[in-house]
């Protein structure tokens, strides 16, 4: 389920001195963007979040703007497409992927969903599969901002070699109107992360195939996570597995994005004092700032909710072995030094687009490279849109069942 917390984000406002102001408001839930005006100046979207909380699912589905009074009374609704600021994503084409054998492509269509995992990721179904009640997680975009991200992401993880303590990899997701990729799907692992599910036992045995599938990303792929904490670690509870996933801050070693500030060892190091302790305030600071010295050298206070199968000492001295032989040992300095070292295509560049500019008052044309579109611009053309709109949540009833489109399922 979607937390209430996550569910807003504004990418962009207009602000004026004295007033007014619109907030262009993301809500995740339903995959809509919305701008709240309100008559005064807001340096802060948290106002115009707040409000829109309040209405969100109240408004129609073609709302495009609310305007609101400084209480967060509804005054107005708008669904003027000109008021429309959505903009539509350039999606790169399949073939741009140069996809590994093996690897399928499926259709946003043939997916439904399950439930809301969080901002731009859902846990669905393939109903028209020969396993249709396979549970998946679908991670996509929509929003410019996500683009490389999850570009980068499906591309890293999609050429990972099998591994029992790394999430597999499922489907490239296509669109239904021109099969460009819009995301993926990966396995789905029940139980929670090691965040979320801290009741379990954890064991010696799960810090070890941690440590062992670390080595394998970095010394012998050439990849850095640079994400490790317990919310990007799953245990697969039939197999008594550690598993890990979450590949968006992941880089190869020594390329643009790379950051020894966030190396692995540190990573693991961390995770596993944070399990121990429940102590999260040594992250909490900027990854350059955190000092993993102060970790080794401190003692462990075991928290008293936490359980264990060894005593703190024996994951401690398995860390201190592991630690001080990655640091004597070879050093990858570059992914190309590893010896499966493993590459993928840049994040394709949008064709060049058409586009009417003012010069000196008088229009002129210019191409561009446009990685997002005003969605009214190309409604306006006659062009088709992907649509990613959805009922809100709480609107869903009993045996209700929707698409990845958006759309709902009618019974047979």
């Amino acid at each position: 389920m979607l937390k209430p917390e996550e569910r807003f984000f504004a990418p962009s406002g207009n602000i004026y001195p004295g007033g007014p102001s619109t907030w262009h408001i993301m809500d995740w839930d339903q995959r809509r963007l919305v701008s709240v005006t309100m008559d005064e100046e807001l340096e802060s979207e948290d106002p115009a979040i707040e409000h829109l909380e309040k209405h969100i699912d109240n408004i129609a589905a073609d709302v495009f703007e609310i305007r609101v009074s400084p209480q967060g009374d509804l005054v107005s609704t708008s669904t003027d497409q000109e008021d429309d600021n959505t903009r539509c994503l350039y999606h790169p084409p399949l073939e741009a992927t140069e996809r590994p054998d093996g690897i399928e492509a499926i259709s946003r269509s043939e997916l439904e969903e399950l439930d809301r995992l969080g901002p731009l990721v859902d846990l669905v179904r393939c109903p028209r599969s020969s396993d249709s009640d396979k549970k998946l997680v679908f991670k996509y975009y929509f929003l410019e901002q996500r683009l490389s991200y999850v570009w980068h992401e499906m591309n890293l993880w999609v050429r990972l070699p099998k591994h029992p303590h790394i999430v597999a990899f499922d489907k490239i997701v296509v669109d239904e109107i021109e099969g460009r990729c819009v995301g993926f799907t990966n396995e789905y692992v029940p139980g929670g992360t090691l965040e979320e599910n801290k009741t379990r036992i954890f064991k010696l045995k799960w810090l070890t195939q941690l440590v062992a599938v670390v080595d394998e990303l970095n010394l012998n792929l050439g990849i850095a996570h640079q994400d490790i904490a317990p919310r990007n670690l799953l245990i697969d509870e039939e197999a008594d597995f550690i598993k890990i996933f979450d590949f968006n801050f992941s880089v190869r070693i020594g390329e643009p994005g790379y950051a020894e500030s966030r190396n692995d060892i540190k990573g693991v190091i961390f995770t596993i004092y944070e399990i121990v302790t429940r102590d999260e305030t040594l992250r909490a600071v900027r990854h350059e700032k955190q000092n993993v010295l102060e970790i080794e050298q401190k003692e462990w206070v075991q928290h008293p909710d936490v359980r264990l199968d060894q005593p703190v000492s024996e994951f401690r001295k398995v860390l201190r072995e592991w630690s001080e032989k990655r640091r004597r040992g070879k050093q990858i300095t570059t992914y190309t030094e590893a010896p499966n070292f493993i590459d993928w295509p840049d994040t394709p560049q949008p064709p060049l687009s058409e586009t009417f500019v003012y010069y000196d008052g008088k229009p002129a044309t210019k191409f561009l490279m446009l990685w997002s579109t005003e969605r009214k611009r190309l409604l306006g053309q006659g062009k088709t849109v992907l649509n990613w709109q959805r009922p809100p949540h709480c609107k869903l009833k009993p045996g209700d069942r929707i698409l990845e489109t958006g759309e709902f399922i009618t019974p047979a």
